[in-house]
């Protein structure tokens, strides 16, 4: 317990640096390029995204999966190589595609010459990124977290060093040329960490094999995969909804809520690469300590994620004040508290995909649980919105969503394992933070402030109480803070 809750700490920061790098890199070339050039950038990788999300299918989280409950390391690379097989029997049309197009998408399509270098370069580039995710589940799968964060860093830190004197010199064509030299770059870096410590043991697949390895990891990527397209549908259906029948000022209003009540996923994305691993090896060592394990490290995500929820609606109108610059986006406020709420009760579905039922291999399970997910907001929206304003109809009709496909999961966890780990304590506590959250829409600045140090020590006192935290917990996070600062 004590190395999950120390690597899930280091994977937050660690990522949210790295995002950090990103953003000051956007910035910076963004002032180098005019709107239009950045317009064609912009255009060139929606491109080339829309086709490349095609080859994901699912198998970096599949391939984790296995290789982190791998009986022996002669079989990491037997993975490896048929996760890569797959994956390029999708990529390789892809990229040929891709660059045998451009020419036509560019001047026939989208009648602007300057994208064809671009996307031809992207092409080649879906080449290479292609392994990346392979060659980072080959990492993650064998616990070796230390040097996959220390590369996510650094690796940032290095896109900025080639992008930015690119794109000065070289302007649209350059930043590709940055995208393309990051992405070999990442590939052979990524090859050396992950293959470094097999040396000797880097044997190819038998046909049998490569049959029964195929079956294993296509069966659960398959359904992650799914799950992916069902969650994108998902989450592009209220925008897409109101776009039919309002102007793009009320898209804009609710967009913008959905994107800050999003942020408040990076918590459990975040502990993703941390999780699968881990309780990958211990659902097929110890199906009792995977137990025991999940439900004390879901206790505690989930005071976190309700704590960081309530009080990102509570201090709603003041952070997207200065955020914004203005009071353009008041019209978001109501919609805040629904929309935090939606993605709290999302971050637990995607804590329990990636802790529970992808170790499990609950693929049907996973599939059912989240088509429940549209569904329950299709038909919470169709029965609310001639009674409430059409936004907050949206807005609540995700957060059912959310929780119905959230009910199901328990339950099939339920069933299948045998262990219930969301009791009354996390019900109460979640109408508590709720309660809070409410209060997004109240003005006075100066009043939140002076409330917040009660309502912070309820809330928090409901994690000791319910026993998710323990005194003994802040005593070790704070060490290892202490000991991560001492490093750095």
């Amino acid at each position: 317990m004590k190395d999950l809750g120390k690597w899930q700490i280091i994977s937050m920061l660690s990522q949210g640096m790295a995002m950090v790098l990103g953003i000051i890199q956007t910035f910076i070339i963004i002032r180098i390029l005019s709107l239009g050039e950045w317009g064609v950038i912009q255009l060139a990788i929606s491109i080339g995204g829309a086709l490349g999300i095609y080859q994901h299918l699912g198998l970096v989280s599949a391939s984790t999966r296995e290789i982190s409950s791998a009986e022996n390391e002669e079989d990491i690379f037997k993975i490896f190589v048929t996760s890569s097989v797959i994956r390029y029997c999708v990529t390789l049309p892809i990229a040929i595609g891709l660059f045998f197009s451009a020419h036509y998408l560019a001047t026939v399509l989208y009648k602007n010459v300057s994208l064809v270098i671009p996307l031809q370069i992207y092409s080649v580039t879906l080449l290479f990124q292609g392994v990346q995710g392979i060659l980072n589940s080959v990492i993650s799968g064998t616990k070796r977290f230390r040097a996959l964060f220390i590369y996510q860093v650094t690796i940032a830190f290095v896109s900025i060093l080639i992008s930015i004197p690119l794109v000065y010199l070289y302007r649209v064509n350059g930043f590709f040329y940055a995208f393309l030299i990051f992405n070999i770059i990442s590939s052979l870096v990524l090859s050396f960490m992950a293959f470094k410590p097999l040396k000797g043991k880097l044997l190819m697949p038998t046909t049998k094999d490569f049959k029964r390895l195929f079956k294993d990891i296509f069966s659960i990527s398959i359904a992650i995969y799914i799950i992916k397209i069902i969650y994108t549908n998902w989450e592009k259906l209220g925008s897409n909804a109101l776009g039919l029948f309002n102007s793009t000022e009320v898209v804009a209003i609710y967009a913008f809520a959905m994107l800050y009540a999003k942020k408040l996923m990076s918590i459990s994305d975040s502990v993703t690469t941390v999780n699968i691993p881990i309780f990958s090896e211990k659902y097929v060592r110890n199906l009792n300590e995977f137990r025991d394990l999940f439900e004390k490290n879901f206790n505690k995500l989930f005071s976190l994620i309700v704590f960081s929820g309530a009080f990102a609606s509570y201090f709603a109108p003041f952070v997207i004040k200065i955020l914004v610059g203005g009071d353009k986006y008041n019209a978001t406020l109501p919609l805040i508290p629904p929309m935090i709420f939606t993605f709290i009760l999302y971050s637990f579905i995607n804590l329990i995909s990636s802790s529970v039922m992808i170790p499990a291999k609950m693929a049907k399970s996973m599939i059912v649980s989240y088509l429940f997910l549209i569904i329950g907001s299709v038909l919470a929206f169709l029965g609310m919105y001639k009674f409430i304003p059409l936004l907050s109809a949206v807005s609540w009709a995700m957060t059912f969503g959310s929780f119905i496909c959230l009910i199901f999961m328990i339950y099939w966890v339920r069933k299948r394992m045998k262990f219930m780990f969301f009791n009354i304590d996390h019900a109460a506590i979640l109408v508590q933070a709720f309660s809070i959250s409410v209060l997004c829409v109240f003005p006075s600045l100066e009043i939140k402030l002076l409330m917040f140090v009660p309502f912070a020590f309820l809330l928090a006192s409901s994690f000791f109480i319910a026993e998710f935290v323990s005194k003994k917990d802040f005593v070790s996070w704070f060490r290892r803070f202490k000991s991560l600062l001492s490093k750095g």
